[in-house]
């Protein structure tokens, strides 16, 4: 199992994620850095979004521990939102992206849970939807924050008659 999903998730990045990372770069001058920033601040807008329904029945009925429970997993989804967005931040190398191999396990789980939420039965209710919004921007954030950038051009200059490059 590890190694489809392994393959799949190659096939993603080379085949998806890297060529959007380089049109995102190419017209609109945003790093995959900063392109994956937004998909994380995205996925906290639909979290927050996702959370309110329940937050405020709980508040509205002043049911202290649903409150409770229900800022909790609030609080608990941003912390882990933010603690993305700072790996995101921390700059990598230009020859090897570390969070390609070490984030595979979280693009799994991301997309495991977004086909999960994709097929439950019935009609999808706003908070679903926010669910679902926050599961495809963590996803596009963990995928784009994976993405290389491209090595830096190297130019050869040609030798000079006479000369010899060294």
């Amino acid at each position: 199992m590890r190694k489809a999903f392994a393959a799949l998730d190659d096939a993603l990045i080379e085949r998806l994620f890297q060529p959007a990372s380089d049109l995102i770069r190419y017209r609109v001058d945003v790093s995959r850095e900063t392109a994956a920033c937004f998909c994380v601040d995205m996925a906290s807008l639909a979290w927050i979004a996702s959370r309110l329904p329940k937050l405020s029945i709980a508040v509205t009925t002043w049911d202290a521990s649903a409150g409770f429970a229900d800022m909790a997993l609030l609080l608990l989804g941003m912390v882990a939102l933010v603690g993305l967005r700072i790996v995101f931040r921390r700059p990598t190398t230009a020859q090897r992206n570390p969070l390609r191999s070490a984030m595979r396990p979280h693009r799994g789980i991301a997309l495991a849970m977004l086909a999960a939420d994709l097929t439950q039965p019935g009609v999808p209710r706003l908070a679903n939807m926010a669910d679902i919004a926050t599961l495809v921007f963590a996803a596009a954030a963990l995928y784009l924050g994976a993405c290389s950038q491209r090595p830096p051009v190297r130019l050869d200059l040609p030798a000079f008659a006479g000369g010899s490059a060294r």
